[in-house]
């Protein structure tokens, strides 16, 4: 008897350290585990179209999964069902990722940061997104779900570790910042995240929800609501001229034509028909 699943099955799932995942057309979700990972030059869209609380690109729920990139993907169409499926999720306190120099159009949540510290959201472009990024301090609720994911299960992965040893201590000190909270037995709030030099034109800018404050957040020198001169948003061509306004706030070039998939030995015709 066959059946149908419909729901987390990855077209890419990995673990472990220093993954490169790079130039694919992907139309399912990538999830990770582990540190120092490159999600990079790929195209992703359209994914988990008949579900919500989901992600195109999704971790969660390990404070010492760190150094993650993802960087130069072009995002779109991630809108999904009820909650919708957001872009780029990083979920239940996942921390210390960067995610620079991509370009996200029409998504939901494009980059949504649940409760975690110390992301950095860089020089990239939003479009059309509902919101561009979304911040919540989950970390912080007390009701026994969050405090048992907060005290118990981040907890013990955190000290599998031994944060304040090399290479963690070395690599991540900003782990460290964690002992005071859980010294005073309190929630953790997401902190220590730098949202700059990022483009977002139609749709909504910055959400920051559930416990979380602005105030909490380093938010600077972004180029929100007006026109950076893409060459033609229309046909989603969002190269930009050289006499761009968003050079004053120093936005750095997206490499477009290194973006998807790309024509090799192996790949000789990349838009021929595909065939059963």
């Amino acid at each position: 008897m066959g059946s149908w699943t419909r729901c987390n099955q990855s077209a890419v799932w990995i673990s472990g350290v220093g993954i490169v995942v790079s130039h694919n057309e992907i139309h399912d979700a990538i999830n990770l585990s582990g540190n120092e990972h490159s999600i990079e030059y790929n195209h992703i869209h359209h994914v988990c179209e008949e579900t919500g609380d989901v992600g195109a690109f999704y971790m969660g729920r390990d404070w010492t999964e760190r150094g993650n990139k993802i960087r130069h993907n072009f995002f779109h169409d991630t809108q999904g069902f009820g909650l919708g499926s957001n872009a780029v999720y990083l979920d239940d306190c996942a921390s210390g990722s960067i995610v620079y120099g991509n370009v996200f159009y029409r998504c939901t949540r494009a980059t949504f940061i649940g409760g975690g510290r110390n992301h950095r959201i860089e020089n990239n472009i939003f479009v059309r997104c509902e919101p561009a990024i979304q911040i919540d301090g989950r970390g912080l609720d007390p009701k026994p779900v969050w405090q048992e994911m907060v005290h118990e299960t981040m907890r013990r992965s955190l000290e599998a570790v031994d944060h304040h040893q090399p290479p963690y201590s070395t690599s991540y000190p900003d782990l460290k910042e964690l002992d005071t909270f859980y010294a005073n037995g309190v929630g953790v709030p997401p902190e220590g995240n730098l949202i700059t030099r990022n483009i977002c034109v139609g749709g909504q800018w910055l959400v920051t929800r559930w416990h979380a404050h602005p105030s909490m957040v380093a938010v600077q020198n972004n180029f929100i609501d007006q026109d950076p001169g893409f060459f033609d948003e229309a046909g989603r061509d969002f190269r930009l001229p050289e006499d761009s306004p968003v050079n004053e706030i120093g936005f750095k070039p997206i490499p477009f034509e290194k973006i998807g998939l790309f024509q090799d030995d192996y790949r000789q015709n990349i838009n021929a028909p595909q065939t059963n």
